[in-house]
């Protein structure tokens, strides 16, 4: 018997350009927006069946705004931090099963997302934001002290330390707080990142956490993978 083809669970373009446009303003905004409720994050019966509920996420205040009081008793809007909504938000969603609905509007085009597919997501656009503005002041910041570079220990690969590191200064001072209160931000050339930093931490079996931010969101990223995304254009030397 040959199995059916279902239609919808393949998301058309509009689709698709809804779900790409709300991954690059989480990531560029550093939040998402909900609704509040009486009952918890704003819900509604999923419009496509199978009995699921689909919370409800916005890029967008005043769009949250508007859906507010048709979707919650007693409703605020809150701002989720980026980071938040990836390390919590997302996993307790899929942990009840729910989807994630995005930027819903009053268009009949209702995206919702597998919570896990958009941490991916997410995470993986955290990191292409940290190589464009590598790539465009080409430089890399750090955090380092007399006895050498910030490091953390990496959550997803057990006994291995990873480098945090980020696209620009402002990034890397907020994280100038508690066990790195007294570090400095440092500029690295990305001639001397991909050249001498990447190779350092390959040699030490540790990771690279590109636009590393509180609760771990980030990526851990092997040295040589990270080096690898780098364009050769913007670490070659000028003649």
């Amino acid at each position: 018997m040959k199995a059916r083809f279902d239609m919808r669970a393949v998301m058309r373009i509009p689709e698709l350009a809804q779900r790409d446009r709300f991954v690059r303003r989480a990531v560029l905004l550093r939040g998402v927006w909900a609704v509040v409720g009486e009952d918890g994050l704003g819900r509604v019966a999923s419009p496509s069946g199978g009995n699921r509920e689909v919370t409800l996420f916005w890029s967008n205040e005043l769009e949250a705004a508007r859906w507010s009081e048709v979707i919650a008793k007693n409703p605020r809007v809150k701002k989720i931090p980026t980071n938040e909504f990836i390390t919590d938000i997302l996993p307790k969603l899929a942990e009840l099963g729910r989807m994630v609905g995005v930027d819903w509007t009053s268009a009949p085009l209702e995206v919702e997302l597998d919570p896990k597919d958009l941490d991916i997501r997410l995470r993986h656009a955290c990191v292409e934001m940290f190589l464009q503005r590598a790539r465009s002041d080409r430089s890399v910041w750090m955090l380092e002290d007399a006895d050498g570079p910030a490091l953390l220990v990496a959550k997803l690969h057990a006994g291995r330390l990873m480098l945090p590191c980020w696209g620009s200064r402002a990034e890397a001072e907020q994280r100038i707080e508690g066990p790195w209160a007294k570090m400095l931000a440092v500029e690295i050339p990305l001639t001397n990142f991909v050249s001498t930093t990447l190779p350092w931490l390959k040699q030490q079996d540790w990771l690279v956490a590109p636009g590393h931010a509180p609760g771990g969101s980030t990526v851990e990223i092997e040295p040589g993978e990270l080096a690898r995304r780098i364009e050769p254009e913007a670490f070659a030397i000028s003649a």
